[in-house]
């Protein structure tokens, strides 16, 4: 818990019956509906502090809050090998350039708090004694951070960089996950892997790197399922040529928490990013890349800081959620162990996390988050 708060103490924020605030329709005093399931909350929800369901005649008036989503934390594993230099398919220029000018263009769109690295793999020429040179091209960093020039570093790398060697997926992948979870910095945490076929190294770099003898590639959906636990998010996007490898990226993206809706692994409908049967690969990892930035925009919001003397009931806090051109609605928090609709707290309690519904809704809506303060919590 943040320094400042302190839980269970009574009621953090004044909850008053006597001096109601003006009534706009979508305030708690009224019929609002419930976010994620249409039911409507009744008109005297709130009215007792000490009923966690109302029941009095008169709206419970808290003091609201605005709350901003934690930053992304992004670190991408990008595919360098040989392979990377065929002719991607729709265009006269390789797959790596269009990878490249892709990437490129979507960091260009990322928000200032977004913090970034990058990891291209295999990083050495085929003859190399080991088949990855196990560093970070861009260790993680703020995008905000004018004195490191961060988004300078990025463009200089990826213009350094030429495809060669063979595919050691796994050793890039599990040293990506290894970054991201030592990284200090703030933010809901993803790893992207591109990659345009199956591994050609095992983990420890064990293999002939040749694409004619790939490796096993499910021991890299055990390990996106263990980044998972660990609170990192693993998206993939399959490049042409991936085609035999089509089955494992659908897994390791299901493992990695980033399965598309009503995805399969058998196909056509993957749960990865598949653009084996792209026409135009410029556009449609344009287009991958565009909804990846989007769904890591974090569905986590910081609890503000109290006023002065002032302490937090985590049992009178509620979410308001405002869809854009919209009126306010409430967002019950969701049952513990639970966490499909609604929200819940972090385990430090120093956030509220929308739960995956809730999250998906918020998102598409470009509306706003806020917090009020005073009111007992409804529960859905």
């Amino acid at each position: 818990m943040r320094s400042g708060w302190v839980l269970g103490l009574g009621c953090a924020l004044a909850c008053s019956s006597s001096e109601p605030k003006e009534d706009d329709g979508g305030g708690l005093g009224s019929q609002t509906p419930v976010f994620g399931d249409g039911d409507l909350m009744g008109p005297d929800f709130g009215s007792d502090p000490d009923d966690p369901n109302g029941g009095g005649s008169e709206g419970c008036v808290g003091q609201t809050a605005g709350t901003e989503a934690v930053p992304a934390v992004l670190q991408l594993v990008v595919d360098t090998s040989g392979s990377m230099d065929q002719d991607a398919p729709g265009s006269r220029d390789s797959k790596w350039v269009i990878t490249r000018q892709a990437l490129l263009g979507a960091i260009d769109e990322m928000p200032a708090n977004t913090s970034l690295g990058v990891v291209f793999y295999p990083d050495v020429a085929i003859t190399a004694n080991t088949c990855f040179d196990n560093q970070a091209d861009v260790p993680i960093a703020s995008l905000s951070e004018s004195g490191s020039g961060q988004r300078d570093q990025i463009e200089r790398a990826f213009e350094r960089q030429s495809p060669d060697g063979g595919t050691p997926t796994h050793d890039a992948y599990r040293y990506a996950h290894r970054e991201l979870a030592a990284t200090q910095l703030t933010g809901a945490r993803f790893a992207v892997v591109i990659t345009d076929g199956n591994p050609t190294f095992s983990l420890g770099c064990e293999g002939t790197g040749l694409v004619s003898d790939p490796v096993d590639p499910a021991p890299l959906v055990t390990e996106a399922a263990q980044a998972r636990t660990g609170g990192v998010s693993t998206f993939v996007i399959g490049s042409p040529g991936s085609e035999g490898a089509r089955e494992s990226l659908s897994r390791m993206a299901e493992a990695g928490g980033t399965a598309r809706p009503g995805c399969s692994h058998s196909g056509p409908n993957y749960c990865h990013f598949d653009m084996t049967r792209s026409g135009d690969f410029a556009r449609d990892l344009r287009d991958a890349l565009g909804t990846i930035s989007g769904l890591t925009l974090s569905c986590a919001y910081d609890i503000p800081e109290p006023p002065s003397g002032q302490v937090l009931d985590p049992d009178r806090v509620n979410v308001l959620f405002t869809p854009r051109g919209g009126t306010p609605e409430l967002v019950g928090k969701g049952p513990a162990g639970s966490c499909r609709e609604g929200w819940q707290y972090s385990d430090d309690g120093a956030q509220v996390l929308l739960c995956e519904s809730t999250c998906d809704r918020v998102k598409a809506s470009e509306g706003q988050l806020s917090l009020e303060f005073g009111c007992a919590t409804r529960v859905r």
